[in-house]
């Protein structure tokens, strides 16, 4: 089965899995459903190879639907998948000139409202109407109308954990933490992956934040990976990632010592894990793998090359701006 044909089968079977009560709302479905579902398709003569990459052509196009803000997902357990809201996403204002994106009920509608004419294969529309009276009409149907730029503004800000935060978060003792402290330290004029963790025996009082991790235990996945901690005066919050990696951004900018990415060069693949989750799908939208020669790997095929990522021409002042949200790259005040 084609890709196309995949990614056909997937909006389809999410669009049309909905509430029996509530038709308005769909229903979210696991990647292992929808391999069921589209199995299902398949003749019953099938050459048992295709059904056992289907998984593997399922997730690829599910992380192309998500990038191109169709789907949305969220874990819980396991990752459930279901159409995003319907959406127009502008590609230009006047004549407006926009993508439809997300729950295919309302295509038909979008059409009719907006007395538009569509390509029914890229699901682009044209419409004389001005987008601010396309987005009066639409948003009263609970149809969006916006710029990717707009976007942006769903996205969480860089924020210390607030009280009512830390009212929620688990308190941990002294007597509970048995490796060594490190201690986040802001610095400027750093590259953005430079280091920015010290052990705590070895930073000044003067530099530390109230932000501390600490090697999480290894038991199952946990091996490797770091528990969040927020000192105050007399108690420790554990934190969970995405709030640790929200205020690592806000005390950069607070230290005015925001980090720095060269937009034209290569990026470290590693950054997929020091952004808020919630960037992700902009992160992969805007940027593509390549690999890259290492000069320094060992003479085999698997080491003689590496992953990194590179911004797609067209994104480039949009991938700005949504650093620019982060702070990355924002000058000295």
């Amino acid at each position: 089965m084609r890709p196309i044909e995949i990614k056909q089968h997937i909006v389809t079977l999410l669009s049309s899995a909905r509430l029996p009560n509530d038709p308005r709302h769909t229903l979210g479905l696991t990647c292992h459903q929808i391999c069921d579902r589209i199995e299902e398709l398949l003749e019953p003569k099938q050459d048992s190879g295709v059904a056992e990459g289907l998984a593997k052509q399922v997730r690829e196009q599910l992380n192309i639907l998500e990038k191109e803000f169709e789907i949305s997902s969220k874990q819980a357990g396991r990752k459930i998948y279901r159409m995003a809201p319907p959406s127009l996403i502008v590609e230009r204002e006047a004549p407006l000139r926009a993508k439809y994106v997300g729950d295919r009920a309302y295509f038909t509608e979008v059409i009719e409202l907006l007395e538009a004419n569509a390509d029914m294969e890229t699901l682009l529309v044209e419409t004389t109407k001005s987008i601010c009276e396309s987005r009066n009409i639409l948003e009263a149907r609970g149809i969006s109308v916006q710029t990717e730029k707009m976007l942006f503004g769903f996205l969480p800000n860089p924020v210390l954990p607030t009280s009512f935060d830390l009212s929620k978060a688990e308190q941990i003792c002294v007597e509970d933490i048995t490796q060594p402290l490190e201690v986040y330290i802001p610095q400027r004029n750093k590259n953005f992956f430079d280091k920015r963790w010290f052990k705590l025996d070895e930073a000044r009082l003067s530099e530390m934040s109230q932000l501390r991790r600490v090697k999480a235990k290894p038991i199952y996945f946990s091996k490797g990976r770091h528990a969040y901690i927020w000192v105050t005066e007399d108690r420790m919050f554990k934190l969970n990632k995405q709030q640790a990696i929200l205020a690592m951004y806000r005390l950069d900018l607070d230290q005015n010592a925001a980090r720095l990415l060269n937009l034209d060069g290569e990026i470290q693949i590693d950054i997929e894990s020091e952004i808020p989750a919630a960037y992700k799908v902009f992160l992969s939208r805007y940027t593509e793998e390549k690999l890259i020669q290492n000069p320094l790997a060992r003479d085999s095929n698997n080491d003689r090359y590496s992953k990194c990522l590179q911004v797609r021409f067209r994104y480039k002042k949009l991938f700005a701006d949504l650093l620019g949200k982060l702070g990355i790259n924002e000058p000295m005040s």
